[in-house]
């Protein structure tokens, strides 16, 4: 991930249940109820809303002769970038439990195998965290397919991220980059706290709880703030942090506190988690919807943070940011263009004809519709007020 780390931070532009990320599309034993004549007719609107929203995307960026992304709309050849393809995985691995009926359960190995074709070896990123977004994007998918070649390489490249990107500089946790020595990031510690839970609960190999509580404990120590709930960015060698306050890390947060409550049921993780599940919905959501975070990778910041908020939603404790996940999914579908059926930065504005939406920011707004279903199935509601 390269855009944003260097600019200012333009912050407006910039379970006991929770099991894989998101955790319940894929966790063993977890039933998704499925689209039927028992729907209510706003929970039937919410699932066409998700299942429609999903095409749109596939009609405007899918680029079928290469199994990928394109990162434009049209025919420029400009495939979607290492870390955001990730992302896209994880709506093809959503949409794939959600409408086993489509075409997404073909497209999860295809897009895997042509992915790999253009970076067979994922050591030549530099970016720690393009590496994590894929691992937990496998460990995923292995929960959906059990095919093995996805939690080999899940553990294959968390392994070797473990081995040489972990040191006691600032008493501990990742560096961003393989290639330097020159800031530890949130957007590498937690993901990677996802991963090693992910990894331990599908192997049940200790080494990686305990790498998780290690670098869960140094993370919430420089990033977290106890009193507001925000997750601050990183912190460079010399120790000085920056504090710039995006909802992908307070999503990778609130993913890695659910998952060690669960694993530790020990409580004060799940309180971390609700108190950034509070910030993302106030700070973050000035007039109830997430601020946009402009594109680049900006473009892919809120749909990760809804990811998280809708695993925190489905905890029993969490039940309060349910109204928000579907106020967000509302919107976002609201406020989709009616030409391509593609929503923009704002999930509150819809975007003009000629602006070009980058596939990332569209897949946000796709995976916020996609989680807000699968939450929909798992808890039996639609808001936080229908009981």
């Amino acid at each position: 991930m390269q855009h944003f780390r260097h600019a200012s931070p333009c912050l407006c532009d910039r379970r006991g249940f929770a099991l894989g990320a998101f955790a319940f599309l894929s966790a063993p034993g977890v039933q998704l109820s499925a689209p039927g004549s028992q729907l209510s007719t706003l929970d039937r609107q919410l699932s066409f809303n998700a299942r429609t929203a999903w095409r749109s995307f596939l009609g405007a960026y899918w680029h079928s002769d290469k199994a990928q992304f394109r990162k434009h709309k049209g025919n420029d050849g400009v495939l979607l970038d290492f870390w955001l393809s990730a992302h896209a995985w994880d709506a093809i691995i959503d949409a794939s439990r959600l409408f086993p009926d489509d075409s997404a359960k073909a497209m999860l190995p295809a897009f895997y195998d042509a992915f790999m074709k253009r970076h067979p070896d994922w050591r030549t990123n530099e970016f720690n965290d393009d590496i994590l977004w894929w691992t937990i994007s496998c460990t995923r998918a292995y929960s959906a397919t059990k095919d093995a070649r996805y939690l080999t390489q899940a553990r294959t490249m968390f392994d070797w991220l473990v081995g040489r990107e972990i040191d006691d500089v600032l008493g501990g946790g990742m560096w961003w980059k393989n290639t330097e020595r020159k800031s530890k990031n949130a957007c590498d510690n937690f993901p990677a706290v996802i991963t090693a839970c992910n990894l331990h609960r599908l192997t049940r190999e200790r080494k990686y709880l305990d790498t998780a509580k290690a670098l869960y404990s140094w993370g919430r120590g420089k990033f977290f703030d106890e009193g507001t709930g925000a997750v601050y960015d990183n912190v460079n060698s010399e120790g000085a942090l920056t504090r710039w306050d995006f909802s992908y890390n307070v999503g990778t947060f609130i993913g890695s506190a659910l998952r060690l409550h669960r694993a530790t049921q020990e409580r004060r993780y799940l309180d971390d988690a609700l108190k950034a599940g509070r910030h993302m919905t106030t700070a973050l959501s000035p007039n109830g919807t997430l601020k946009p975070c402009g594109q680049g990778d900006g473009g892919a910041f809120n749909g990760i943070g809804a990811r998280y908020m809708a695993e925190l939603s489905a905890n029993r404790e969490g039940q309060e940011f349910t109204k928000w996940i579907f106020a967000n999914a509302e919107a976002a579908w609201a406020h989709r263009r009616k030409s391509d059926g593609v929503a923009g930065t704002d999930w509150s504005k819809t975007p003009a004809d000629d602006f070009d939406v980058e596939c990332q920011t569209a897949n946000s707004a796709v995976t916020l519709m996609l989680v807000a279903e699968a939450l929909r199935r798992v808890t039996g509601k639609r808001t936080a007020d229908n009981g």
